[in-house]
C-alpha cells in the first residue's frame, strides 16, 4: 500500500514539475516575442528628395555625386554618362533601413569589422546637414551586415547585406550605355584587319544569292544558312560594359589602329505619301472632300519603304578578362564586347560559308540542263504556256452538232475562259514525264559533299558524268564527277571549287539516271 502511495505522490510531483516547466517556456516565448518586436526597428531613415550630395567609399574606390536641377552628376567627371535611374535605385535604399536586430553596449567594434568599414556612405541634404553610415562585416549565419549611424558605436544594427552589395560597384557599372542598334536584315559584312579584307554580301550573280570573299581575295558562293549562322551574333549584339567617354587617347584601347567591321543592313520605315506641294495646290472644292475623309486611318496616307543603313564598328585590343574594346562610329562612348562574339566575326574563313550542297539548282529556275555520260549528251529543257481550262460545258458543246444562236454567243465568250499554266518537259526534243525526270534530278540538286578542298587537284581521267546548268544572263556552271579513291568521288565545278563526295551517293545518282534512260528507251 505504501508503495502505491509513493508512486502516486511521485507521479503528482512529476506532473507538477511539467506544468511549471511549461509555464516557464510559455512566458519565455512571450518575452522573446516582445524582445524580437523590440529588436526589429528602423535603424535609419531620411527624405531622399532632400539629399543633394552622396559620397560612397568602398575599398579603394571613393565616388562623389552631386545633385543639381534634379540631375545627379559624378563629381570626378561631369561628362560621365551617369544612369539616373540606376543611381536613384541606390539612393532609394537609404530612405528607410530596417534593423533585424540591434546590439547595444558593445565595446569592441573590431569584432564587427567596424574599425575598418567595408563601405562608408555620407549623405548631405540641401541645408548642409550630413549623416554617415558605416558598414562592417557580414554575419555568416544570419547574412546580416553590421552598421552604425553617425559614428555611434554604442548601437550596432544588423541590416540586410543586400544594401552593402549594392554599394560595392564599379563606377562604370553606373554608366548609361548607348544602345547597340537593332540589326536584323543584314545585306553584307566587311572586315578590314591588318590591311586585308574579308567580305560576306548579297550577290545577285551567285547561285545562292550570297558570296564570300576571303582574306586572299578568293570569291565563292556562300550558303544562305551558313551566312545566317555567321550573322546571328550581330543581330543580338550588345555592349557588355562601358569604358569611357574620353576618346582623346584611343591608343590605350587599341582603337587608334582598329579592326573595322562594316555592317550593311536594311530597315523598313514608314513614310508619309502626302506631298507638301500637292497640299498647297488644293483648291476650295477639295476642302469638302478632305473633311469627309478626316477620320480615315493614318495608315492610308503612309507607305512602307526599305532603307539601306550602315554601321561601322571599330574593334581594339583585349581587356584582362578577354573582352574587346570597341566603338561605333556614330556613338561617343568606348565600350566592351564579349570575346566569343568578336572572335566569331574576326576569325571567319571561306570554307565555313560554303554550302554542303554542290549543285542545288532548281530546274524550274533554269533554261536547260545538259548531262554528258558515257560519250552521250542529253539536253533537258521545258516549255511553259497558258492553256484554257476545259469545263464540262465545253465537252457538251463539242458533242452538240446543232448550231443555235445561243451556242454562237457561248462560243464568242470563249475568249474570256479561265486558263492554266502548263509546263512540258523534254529530253533532246522528246517529251518526258516530270516524275521520271525528278527521280534522278532530285539526287543531283540535293547532293552534299563530305568536305570542300582548299586546292583543286589535277586529274588526268575524264569525268564519269558532267552536268551543265544554264540560264540566260544567269547561271552557267558545269559540275563534273571523277572517280577518286576507294571511298570518294572528286567533284569539280567550273567556278574553281572542288569537293569530295561519298562514292555511294554518286552510284545512287548514276543508277537512277541509267534507269531513267532505260525507261525512256522502252517507251520509244
Amino acid at each position: 500500500m505504501k508503495k502505491k502511495n509513493t508512486a502516486l505522490i511521485a507521479g503528482i510531483v512529476v506532473l507538477a514539475l511539467l506544468l511549471i516547466f511549461y509555464m516557464i517556456l510559455h512566458n519565455s516565448g512571450k518575452e522573446d516575442s516582445q524582445e524580437n518586436e523590440k529588436e526589429s526597428e528602423t535603424a535609419f531613415e531620411t527624405d531622399i528628395d532632400d539629399v543633394s550630395e552622396v559620397v560612397i567609399q568602398s575599398g579603394d574606390n571613393k565616388y562623389n555625386f552631386t545633385k543639381a536641377e534634379d540631375t545627379w552628376k559624378y563629381d570626378g567627371d561631369e561628362s560621365f554618362p551617369l544612369d539616373q535611374s540606376a543611381f536613384e535605385e541606390i539612393i532609394k535604399k537609404f530612405e528607410k533601413i530596417a534593423a533585424d536586430r540591434t546590439l547595444e553596449g558593445q565595446d569592441n567594434v573590431s569584432e564587427y569589422g567596424l574599425d575598418n568599414p567595408t563601405v562608408t556612405v555620407s549623405l548631405k541634404d540641401k541645408d548642409g546637414n550630413e549623416q554617415t553610415l558605416q558598414f562592417g562585416d557580414t554575419n555568416s549565419v544570419t547574412s546580416s551586415s553590421y552598421m552604425t549611424v553617425n559614428g555611434d558605436n554604442k548601437k550596432i544594427y544588423m541590416v540586410s547585406s543586400t544594401i552593402v552589395t549594392s554599394l560595392q560597384f564599379d563606377l562604370n557599372d553606373l554608366a548609361e550605355k548607348e544602345k547597340f542598334p537593332s540589326i536584323s536584315d543584314i545585306t553584307g559584312v566587311s572586315i578590314n584587319k591588318n590591311g586585308q579584307t574579308f567580305t560576306v554580301a548579297k550577290d545577285s550573280a551567285s547561285g545562292t544569292g550570297w558570296s564570300v570573299t576571303g582574306w586572299d581575295g578568293t570569291k565563292k558562293d556562300a550558303g544562305s544558312s551558313q551566312v545566317s549562322e555567321y550573322t546571328k551574333p550581330i543581330t543580338s549584339m550588345s555592349w557588355t560594359g562601358f569604358i569611357s567617354q574620353n576618346t582623346e587617347d584611343l591608343s590605350q584601347y587599341g582603337l587608334d589602329a582598329p579592326t573595322v567591321v562594316t555592317i550593311d543592313y536594311q530597315v523598313t520605315e514608314t513614310k508619309s505619301s502626302d506631298d507638301a506641294e500637292d497640299n498647297s495646290d488644293q483648291v476650295d472644292s477639295d476642302k469638302d472632300t478632305a473633311s469627309e475623309s478626316e477620320n480615315t486611318e493614318d495608315v492610308d496616307n503612309e507607305d512602307k519603304v526599305t532603307v539601306d543603313k550602315q554601321e561601322i564598328l571599330s574593334i581594339g585590343s583585349q581587356t584582362e578578362d578577354g573582352s574587346y574594346y570597341a566603338k561605333l562610329a556614330n556613338q561617343s562612348g568606348i565600350y566592351t564586347l564579349s570575346e566569343s562574339v568578336v572572335d566569331s566575326l574576326l576569325n571567319a574563313e571561306v570554307n565555313q560559308f560554303l554550302s554542303t550542297y554542290i549543285s542545288d539548282y532548281i530546274f524550274a529556275d533554269l533554261d536547260k540542263v545538259t548531262i554528258e555520260k558515257d560519250g552521250n549528251t542529253y539536253e533537258f529543257t521545258k516549255k511553259t504556256e497558258e492553256k484554257p481550262v476545259e469545263s464540262s460545258s465545253d465537252k457538251e458543246k463539242a458533242d452538240n452538232t446543232e448550231k443555235t444562236e445561243d451556242t454562237k454567243e457561248s462560243n464568242n465568250s470563249d475568249t474570256a475562259k479561265e486558263t492554266t499554266t502548263v509546263t512540258t518537259y523534254y529530253m533532246n526534243g522528246n517529251e518526258i514525264e516530270l516524275n521520271d525526270f525528278s527521280e534522278f534530278y532530285s539526287l543531283i540538286s540535293s547532293m552534299e559533299c563530305q568536305e570542300w578542298l582548299d586546292t583543286v587537284p589535277d586529274v588526268e581521267n575524264t569525268p564519269e558524268m558532267s552536268v551543265h546548268f544554264f540560264k540566260e544572263n544567269g547561271v552557267d556552271v558545269t559540275v563534273a564527277y571523277y572517280a577518286y579513291d576507294s571511298n570518294f568521288y572528286l567533284v569539280k565545278d567550273s567556278k574553281g571549287n572542288a569537293s569530295l563526295v561519298n562514292k555511294m551517293k554518286i552510284k545512287e545518282l548514276t543508277d537512277a539516271f541509267d534507269a531513267f534512260l532505260d525507261k525512256q528507251n522502252s517507251k520509244s
